[in-house]
């Protein structure tokens, strides 16, 4: 089918800009590992996230990484493994939509991409392999057991859009431009999958695709300007595997539901409860 998007035509089996896309019936997600990434030093936030974790998922495998920031070594048992490594994140701060093909800022979004991947083949080496995964942090507090849609094989709230922002419209464009290089991709203009949940081998796919493929999808970090937040770099491998992210309702935010501690909702993201307001990341134009 024809998509119309501005000034754009698309050609394409799904409507990529529809929010709501769920269909079929809903399954208990079992086997599933957790791997935090960009944890830095929210030590207290941390601990009761995972603490969330291990009030669902006891028998969870847990990969925790610091990036450059404390040393959470003291949570390591059986089923929890920590590894410390370089900061990715905090020169991010300074990249921008008017800067951000500058070959400094060019560097530091490639380095931060090629940390998330290893850092997900690591992680899930860890866990075991398990059929799920879910990629989090610690503003991320899981309270109850999450299901899937039917067929879903990543899911979000899709709650970021394509024109959200004047210009991202041009810029999501090229992205897609450079997915439509590689065979079996299916095109993204809506995300927000935070934490990422999603299907394991599904994931190893898209990464098999996208370093099989990286003299053309390297070029990514040059159409926009954080394609490396795993929000967005997470639904762009899926598209690599060809699958979108799928909505679900079982995710709701702080910031934009103040219903949230009586909505029942599963996965709770913003929960900064016990964060130092200091030491986490804002973007310029908060992503999700």
């Amino acid at each position: 089918m024809k998509i119309i998007l501005g000034n754009y035509e698309i050609e394409s089996d799904i409507d990529p800009t529809i929010q709501h896309n769920a269909t079929g019936k809903k399954v208990p997600i079992e086997d599933i590992g957790f791997i935090y990434n960009c944890i830095f030093k929210q030590k207290n936030a941390l601990i009761a996230s995972v603490e969330g974790v291990r009030s669902v998922y006891p028998d969870s495998k847990i990969y925790l990484v610091s990036d450059g920031g404390l040393d959470y070594s003291f949570l390591e048992d059986e089923n929890t493994k920590f590894s410390m490594e370089e900061d990715t994140c905090s020169a991010i701060k300074n990249i921008n939509e008017s800067n951000f093909r500058e070959p400094e800022n060019q560097l530091v979004t490639k380095r931060a991409m090629a940390a998330t991947v290893r850092r997900l083949q690591e992680g899930l080496e860890y866990c075991g392999y398990p059929e799920w995964f879910c990629m989090t942090e610690p503003d991320v507090l899981i309270r109850g057991k999450i299901s899937y849609p039917e067929e879903a094989k990543l899911l979000g709230h899709r709650i970021n859009h394509a024109q959200l922002v004047p210009g991202w419209l041009d810029m999501f464009m090229g992205i897609n431009s450079l997915l439509s290089e590689v065979g079996g991709t299916v095109p993204i203009f809506r995300w927000g999958s935070v934490p990422v949940i999603g299907h394991t081998q599904t994931l190893l796919k898209g990464i098999e695709v996208y370093l099989n493929n990286f003299e053309i999808l390297d070029k990514l970090s040059e159409q926009f300007h954080v394609p490396g937040t795993f929000d967005l770099f997470l639904p762009i491998l899926f598209s690599l595997a060809g699958e979108q992210e799928v909505f679900s309702d079982e995710y709701t935010e702080c910031m934009r539901n103040p219903n949230w501690k009586t909505s029942g909702h599963p996965v709770v993201h913003q929960y900064r409860e016990f964060y130092e307001q200091t030491d986490y990341y804002q973007p310029h134009h908060r992503i999700s």
